[in-house]
């Protein structure tokens, strides 16, 4: 799983600082991936990235397969960045 939140992270490079974002990886080196997860996810919020269905889809997977314990305002507002394909949030 730790792999998986790497390469969540990464999908956002472009969208997200990428000084944050390489932050926010680098806590899955130090063993904490629930806390990577939530500080990318916090990122992706507060910058207003654009997500796809399919990211956002892989983050509700990631948030249920970490208990879904913290964030779920998070997984929620990021719904609200999903892009479709003729490019309008919904």
């Amino acid at each position: 799983m730790s792999e998986g939140i790497k390469a969540f992270g990464a999908r956002f490079a472009g969208r997200v600082d990428a000084e944050k974002l390489r932050f926010a990886i680098e806590y899955v080196d130090y063993g904490e991936s629930g806390l990577a997860f939530e500080t990318i996810r916090d990122y992706i919020v507060e910058e207003d990235a654009p997500i796809s269905e399919e990211e956002y889809r892989l983050a509700v997977e990631i948030f249920n397969d970490y208990g879904g314990k913290w964030g779920a305002f998070s997984i929620e507002q990021m719904k609200e960045l999903i892009v479709k394909g003729d490019g309008s949030a919904s």
